[in-house]
């Protein structure tokens, strides 16, 4: 929804989404996807509200479920394709303020894309209180982060891609351009390794990814073969994003005064249930 310093950071994310937007169909249930979901529907209460909900995919699931649920993003393009494909007519709106009285939902869900990928404190406090404001008294906020498997953190680390808590996000999407033989090049160059070393890491990773993995890794490599002007649409992608593991979430959570309630964790995003107190975040064990 909105990351980063400045006035034009937001207009910036809202670009690659929007470039991402016509193909977006082939990756949108990933990350918080309908199966993570199901890991929290026990906990949700009508209103929701989705907050980067792009074209409306948790939105149409719980109001299949039968749920009063509504949604807001800040891509033009997302909102068009959520109306085109679904019928749902979305809200435009930057999630740093938006445009609801106090206490109007009882749950509001902060989606993948969205605290996920802001590095900036400050946008960050600034989503977390707006969240807080517009749940009533007895409601609840929910915040997701997405998650790699360990054998794509391993891979990424590898290759320099992931370190220091971010993802090289364009170098990353170049992966995808690249044949078998390509790609076994440009993992030799990177990690240093020889050829055969490369050709066994890339098998090792392909087989030790999750199915979802494996997938979403074959429709971006698609969305990307397809998009026009590949070089146009890795270019819109920001060249770097947070990627935070369980104890980064929690620092993070800790540092804008948010209190983790409960903590679910799928195989591919973490589900964090928060509330905004001025006490530390408590331990939460977590389940995997």
């Amino acid at each position: 929804m909105t990351e980063g310093d400045g006035e034009s950071a937001p207009r910036n994310v809202s670009n690659y989404w929007d470039t991402l937007a016509p193909h977006h169909w082939r990756v949108e249930n990933n990350y918080l996807d309908v199966s993570s979901l199901g890991r929290i529907l026990g906990d949700i209460r009508e209103p929701v509200l989705i907050v980067g909900a792009g074209q409306g995919l948790i939105v149409e699931e719980l109001r299949r479920q039968g749920l009063r649920c509504y949604g807001i993003d800040l891509s033009a393009r997302m909102l068009e394709y959520a109306r085109s494909r679904r019928g749902l007519a979305l809200v435009r709106a930057n999630a740093t303020s938006m445009p609801f009285v106090d206490g109007a939902y009882e749950t509001v869900i902060l989606a993948t894309g969205v605290i996920d990928f802001m590095a900036d404190l400050r946008d960050i406090g600034a989503v977390m209180r707006e969240a807080n404001r517009i749940v009533s008294g007895t409601g609840s906020v929910f915040v997701a982060f997405y998650r790699f498997s360990a054998t794509q953190k391993r891979f990424l680390t590898s290759l320099g891609l992931l370190r220091d808590d971010t993802l090289h996000m364009r170098s990353s999407l170049t992966l995808h351009r690249l044949g078998f033989g390509g790609m076994v090049a440009w993992v030799a160059k990177m990690a240093r390794i020889s050829t055969f070393q490369a050709v066994l890491l890339c098998i090792r990773t392909g087989l030790g990814s999750t199915k979802q993995e494996r997938a979403a890794a074959l429709a971006m490599r698609r969305v990307i073969a397809q998009s026009g002007d590949p070089d146009a649409f890795i270019e819109a992608a920001p060249e770097t994003q947070p990627y935070r593991d369980k104890s980064a979430i929690t620092r993070l959570l800790d540092s804008v005064s948010i209190r983790i309630d409960d903590w679910q964790a799928s195989s591919s995003c973490h589900l964090v249930r928060v509330s905004q107190q001025g006490a530390p975040v408590s331990e939460v064990a977590g389940r995997y």
